[in-house]
Order: structure tokens, then C-alpha cells, then sequence
């Protein structure tokens, strides 16, 4: 039995669907299909029943879920410590999507290098989802995201709130607009950025009032903003024009406009939840709670 099997078998064991748990770890679903036919004849018994319209999980792959769960934590904690005693550094790779930089560098220069002064920290950009799997498998210390999932594996600290906009056509009703209600943007497109995930409930009314929802596959610097200054497209960003999604799509014939201030836009930072110990992130961790007793507010 390979650890390899074991996190292609978790991976289909969260998503319950192969396509998904597959772009998880990076491989096809054809090779993720042979390793967890290889897991299935070393355990002696189908761990999922495979349909032709969903994926279950056996008795038997539930029995199998907490204990290799726990063999793959072990392994990575172990990975760790060995690797900190070799080189006698630590090492933190730190995830982030959309933030801004001040953000990034308070978090690293007023809590990781205040714990660890000789920590080696290295930034990776991935969407929020992304992220999240990196952490559950280990290859991320720490996200910041902006984006959360049901998850026991995960913890969230919120670390700065903002106000969410969108960017509109400038037109001379959208430019008198106070605040964005969903029938302001009726019949245009809505254009949702790379890594923007399910559509949470506040949200609902909005893409309902859309005339088209349109998922970007691809951050073109100005190119949303060419787009929605065409008259017939709208797209999600942050209010205030400090924001890196806000710089992102405001140019010429664009006006960016917030949404009702009941709504909120929160970064969280995200951690695994077994990692909070003393002989791993723990310390750093109480210092970021310190740090951020309440969100930030720009």
C-alpha cells in the first residue's frame, strides 16, 4: 500500500465524484481510477460504488476514511520535522489569492518572522478552493482566501472584511447609483473571475436578475474592463480602490459601485486543524489571533 493510494483515495472519498477528486492531485481520471482499483485489491473489497450518475462510498471505504487519514497526517507531520532537524530551518509555504500586499507582509513580517525569525516563507498564488486542498494535503502551511467550505479539517480566522462591488457599464444610471440592487444589473452579463467557486445565497438574486452568468477561465490584465465598458457586462469586485480585484477592472467607460452594506467581502486566513500544536504552527498561530482579535476594516 503506497501513501499515494491513500490520497487518491481520500481525495474521491471527499469529492465523491472522480473528474474532481482527479484535477484534486493532479493526475487524470484514468490513472486515479487504476489507483484506487490497486487500494481496492490490497484492502480485499470495493471501497466506492461507481454509477453511472454518482459515485458512494462502501462500509468498507468509511472504515478505511479515518485511519488513512490519519496515516497521511502522520506521514506529512513527520516529513516536516525531519526536514526542520536536517536543515534546521523552518519552512512555511503560505497561499493567497487576491489580497493585498500589505496584508501578506503584516501576516509574515508581525507573525511569522516574530515566532520564527529564521523561517523560510514562500507566497504561491492559487484560488481560494485550491488552496484548501493544498492545506488538507499538506503542500500549503497557511491561505489567505476568501472563499470558505464545510470542512472538520479546516480552520478559519476572519482577518479583514470589505465592501463588495461591481463593476458596471458607465452609463449615466449606473454612475447616479448609491448602491447595487439586482435589478441594476438586469440583462447584462455577469462575468465571474478565475476561482470564483459556488455562488453563496446573498448572492443568489443577482445572478438570478443576470441575463447570462459567464465563468472567466482567464485574468487578462484589462480585459474584463474592455469588456463591461462594451455596455453589456458586469462583473464582482471590492469597493474600495485600494483593493487588487477594484485596480484590476476599473479603466474607461467603467464605474465600480458597492453593494448593500449588509453584504460583506472576508479574507480569512486557513490552516489544517491538526496543525495547531505547539511543535508545529501553534505558536504562530495565537500570535495571529493576537494580531487579529477582529477583522480589519480599510
Amino acid at each position: 500500500m503506497e501513501l499515494r493510494h491513500l490520497h487518491h483515495f481520500l481525495a474521491v472519498a471527499d469529492e465523491l465524484n472522480f473528474s474532481r477528486a482527479a484535477a484534486r492531485v493532479n493526475i487524470s481520471a484514468s490513472p486515479l481510477s487504476r489507483s484506487i482499483q490497486q487500494l481496492e485489491r490490497e484492502v480485499g473489497g470495493p471501497l466506492f460504488i461507481r454509477g453511472t450518475r454518482k459515485v458512494e462510498i462502501t462500509p468498507l471505504g468509511r472504515a478505511l476514511q479515518p485511519r488513512a487519514l490519519k496515516v497521511v497526517e502522520e506521514m506529512d507531520a513527520l516529513t516536516r520535522d525531519m526536514r526542520r532537524q536536517a536543515v534546521d530551518l523552518v519552512e512555511l509555504s503560505i497561499g493567497m489569492t487576491s489580497v493585498r500586499a500589505e496584508l501578506a507582509r503584516a501576516i509574515i513580517d508581525d507573525v511569522v518572522l516574530q515566532t520564527e525569525p529564521n523561517a523560510a516563507v514562500r507566497l504561491e498564488l492559487f484560488d481560494s478552493f485550491a488552496q484548501m486542498d493544498l492545506i488538507v494535503d499538506g503542500s500549503l502551511s497557511l491561505g489567505l482566501v476568501n472563499r470558505r467550505r464545510s470542512d472538520h479539517r479546516l480552520h478559519y480566522l476572519p482577518i479583514m472584511i470589505e465592501t463588495p462591488a461591481f463593476a458596471l457599464p458607465d452609463t449615466p444610471h449606473n454612475s447616479a447609483l448609491t448602491e447595487v440592487l439586482p435589478e441594476d444589473i438586469v440583462g447584462l452579463r455577469l462575468l465571474l473571475q478565475p476561482g470564483f467557486g459556488p455562488i453563496e445565497s446573498p448572492l443568489v438574486p443577482y445572478v438570478e436578475a443576470a441575463g447570462e452568468v459567464v465563468q472567466v477561465n482567464a485574468a487578462v490584465v484589462g480585459g474584463l474592463a474592455a469588456v463591461i465598458a462594451e455596455g453589456d457586462a458586469c462583473c464582482l469586485t471590492i469597493a474600495n480602490e485600494d483593493a487588487p480585484w477594484h485596480r484590476h477592472v476599473i479603466g474607461d467607460g467603467v464605474v465600480i459601485r458597492p453593494m448593500p452594506p449588509e453584504l460583506q467581502a472576508t479574507t480569512y486566513l486557513c490552516w489544517r486543524a491538526d496543525r495547531d500544536n505547539d511543535d508545529d504552527l501553534g505558536a504562530i498561530l495565537r500570535l495571529l489571533h493576537e494580531r487579529f482579535p477582529q477583522p480589519l476594516q480599510p
